[in-house]
């Protein structure tokens, strides 16, 4: 499991620490972390602790964002975000304010890829020179870090390194100051993703399956195979696209739309309607990413299965569209399959908004591993 560290000193490094083989509780008492991801319509607060060799979810909040906050993980309002960040502590009464977050998707690069070998001292500067040469970025812009899946001496280095701009790390810490929040640890959404997946699907680690990650604006894909990320990417294209729809035929403002949208008090052919936009969408996007992942395995290997997660993916009748249009098993991701809830959590509500807990349980991992 590969998982993002320490922000050491306020500096924003971002840091790969290991990856886990089998589930594994770690040794010693570690700091206990919120799991903590912002989209541009809610916040996701969780709490996982471990015991023995079960994980626990300990708390789990959804809480809804005001408009005009958070633009596709661009934080619009900082102080406006800030106070409300500071008043849901409060009325959700949250004593621990030390937190794990997750960037954006779309705010981060996660590259898989191959290297020539070099010695282990040289590896940080082989991956300069390949973000130098297919990133946009200068490197003085940017914080990095990797992880090594496997060396083959005198042949390549198999690895997986994250890129975030130093700019959105430093709005984001700034952020939680004024908050009054401790950002402990900084995460990338897709290694929260991966990493809540392996957990909950230990069988799926040999087979080649994929992650759909559905928000309002965007969402996510990702391949896997081994536990390890073969290929992953943000796209623009999100659960917004039912809203609109919603919304051109009720000619009625996006947040009423929202709002019906949520209740299930809409016309069932408008919504599906929406629901075939979006799968035709999502369709192509996962194609592509299918293709990419397929170059990197070096087969045409097909897909075993696609987990569709995040609030879009509660979207009525898109998974029934999704399956036929991709020709395979799509079926809904849950990341409490394997995890056990604490008595004072109410099983029905949790599992109703589990879809939306992901990434922030993903993150969450950290107070465990």
């Amino acid at each position: 499991m590969l998982i993002i560290g320490k922000i050491f000193q306020g500096e924003g490094v971002l840091k790969l620490l290991e990856k886990l083989g089998p589930f594994k509780m770690a040794l010693g008492k570690r700091k206990a972390l919120l799991g903590v991801d912002i989209g541009s319509n809610s916040l996701k607060i969780v709490e996982i602790r471990g015991k023995r060799d079960q994980l626990i979810l300990n708390q789990a909040h959804v809480v809804p964002l005001p408009p005009g906050k958070v633009t596709m993980g661009t934080i619009e309002d900082p102080e406006g975000l800030a106070s409300e960040l500071d008043t849901v502590w409060n009325t959700l009464q949250l004593k621990n304010r030390n937190i794990s977050l997750a960037l954006p998707g779309n705010l981060t690069i996660l590259r898989r890829t191959k290297l020539p070998y070099v010695p282990p001292e040289e590896i940080e500067k082989a991956i300069q020179w390949d973000i130098e040469k297919v990133l946009p970025f200068k490197l003085e812009e940017i914080h990095f870090d990797f992880h090594v899946y496997e060396i083959k001496e005198g042949e390549n280095i198999d690895l997986v390194y994250v890129v975030a701009k130093r700019n959105v790390i430093e709005t984001y810490q700034q952020l939680f100051v004024m908050a009054g929040i401790n950002l402990e640890v900084l995460d990338s959404t897709f290694l929260a993703l991966a990493n809540i997946a392996i957990i909950n699907y230990e069988e799926l680690k040999e087979t080649f399956y994929m992650i759909l990650d559905i928000g309002a604006e965007s969402s996510n894909l990702m391949a896997m195979k081994n536990d390890r990320i073969l290929y992953c990417r943000n796209v623009e294209v999100g659960g917004d696209l039912v809203t609109q729809c919603i919304s051109r035929h009720l000619s009625c403002s996006t947040e009423e739309a929202e709002r019906l949208k949520l209740a299930g008090d809409v016309e069932e052919s408008i919504l599906r309607e929406g629901a075939q936009t979006l799968a035709s969408k999502l369709h192509n996007e996962i194609i592509i990413s299918l293709n990419y992942a397929q170059n990197i395995l070096g087969s045409q290997e097909p897909v075993e299965k696609i987990l569709v997660t995040g609030g879009g993916s509660n979207t009525l009748f898109l998974i029934q569209e999704l399956g036929p249009l991709l020709n395979t098993n799509v079926q809904p991701m849950s990341p409490i399959r394997r995890v056990e809830l604490d008595p004072h959590l109410d099983p029905t509500h949790v599992d109703e908004i589990s879809s939306r807990l992901s990434v922030a349980m993903g993150t969450g991992l950290k107070s465990v591993f």
